[in-house]
C-alpha cells in the first residue's frame, strides 16, 4: 500500500504512545482517522488537538477486550467515512506481578490476554471482512513486540507471541486479496506502557497487587526510541509491503540468536523481557 492521502485509518490505543504517533503520521499523510482508546479524557484531548489543527478525526471510546465495543467501533468508522483502508490493532498493556510465570494470577492472564490478544482478534473479526468486501486496497498492522520473538518471562511475552502467530496466519489468509498486513515488533519505546494498570478493570485487580511499583525495565523504556520513529517505520514498512517491521538493529541480533538456538536444538538464551 503506497498511497495514503484521503484514505481512512483506525488506530486503537490512539490517545498516547505508539498509537498517538501513528495517528500523527496518518494525518500528516492526509488521512482521515478514527481514534479508539479506553481513556475517555485522553481521547477527547487528542481529538480536540487534532481538530484544532484542521484534521478530520473522530474519537470512539473503545474497550478492545470486548467484542461488542470493537464491533461498535467498526460500525462507527464505516458509517462516518464509508471505508477503512488502514487498521492499526495497537492497543496493548504490560503488567503482572514480578516473579515466575506460575505466580501470575488468573486476573493477570485475563487482563493481559484480553487486551493484547483478544483485542487483535476482535479487530480482525470486525474490520477485515468489511475491508475485503469494499474491494479497496487496505492494510492491517498488528502491534506485537520484541517480546513476541524471544522467550518471555510473563503473560505479556506470551500475549505478544500470540499476536505474531495471529499475524502470520492473517498474512497467509489474505494472500491474493487487496488487503495486506504487517506485524510490528519494536523493542524499548518511550511510552506509558509500564503504567498501563491505570486502566485495569477493577474486577481484574487483585488485592495484593502493588500498582505503580518501580519496574526493572523502567530505565530502558525511558531511554527507548521515541514513538514517532516507530510510526515512521510502520509507514515505511507498509509502503514496502513488508510483513515483519521492527526499527533498529538490536532486534536483528536478538531474533537471529533465538532462531540459531532453535536450529541448533540448544537451550534458549533467557532474556529478562516481558
Amino acid at each position: 500500500m503506497e498511497h495514503f492521502s484521503d484514505k481512512v485509518a483506525v488506530v486503537t490505543g490512539a490517545a498516547s504512545g505508539i498509537g498517538r504517533a501513528l495517528v500523527e503520521r496518518c494525518v500528516a499523510e492526509g488521512m482521515r482517522v478514527v481514534l479508539a482508546d479506553i481513556e475517555q479524557a485522553a481521547l477527547e484531548a487528542a481529538v480536540g488537538e487534532l481538530r484544532s489543527a484542521g484534521h478530520s478525526v473522530v474519537g470512539v471510546r473503545t474497550d478492545v477486550s470486548d467484542a461488542d465495543s470493537v464491533e461498535a467501533l467498526a460500525q462507527r468508522a464505516f458509517d462516518e467515512f464509508g471505508a477503512v483502508h488502514l487498521l492499526c490493532n495497537n492497543a496493548g498493556v504490560f503488567g503482572s506481578r514480578p516473579g515466575p510465570i506460575w505466580q501470575a494470577t488468573l486476573n493477570d492472564w485475563r487482563w493481559i490476554l484480553g487486551v493484547n490478544v483478544w483485542g487483535v482478534i476482535h479487530g480482525l473479526r470486525s474490520f477485515v471482512p468489511r475491508m475485503l468486501d469494499s474491494g479497496e486496497q487496505g492494510w492491517v498492522v498488528n502491534t506485537a513486540s520484541m517480546g513476541g520473538l524471544v522467550p518471555g518471562g510473563s503473560p505479556y511475552g506470551v500475549s505478544k507471541h500470540a499476536v505474531v502467530a495471529i499475524s502470520e496466519a492473517l498474512y497467509g489468509n489474505l494472500a491474493g486479496s487487496r488487503v495486506g498486513c504487517s506485524v510490528l515488533c519494536p523493542i524499548y519505546v518511550r511510552t506509558q506502557i509500564l503504567s498501563a494498570a491505570r486502566n485495569r478493570p477493577r474486577d481484574l485487580v487483585d488485592a495484593d497487587l502493588a500498582l505503580g511499583a518501580p519496574h526493572r525495565l523502567a530505565g530502558r523504556i525511558e531511554a527507548g526510541q521515541p514513538p514517532s520513529e516507530i510510526a515512521d517505520a510502520v509507514f515505511d514498512g507498509v509502503r514496502a509491503g513488508q510483513f515483519y517491521i521492527w526499527p533498529g538493529d538490536e532486534v536483528d541480533h536478538i531474533v537471529r540468536t533465538r532462531f540459531n538456538h532453535i536450529l541448533e536444538r540448544s537451550n534458549p538464551e533467557v532474556r529478562p523481557f516481558g
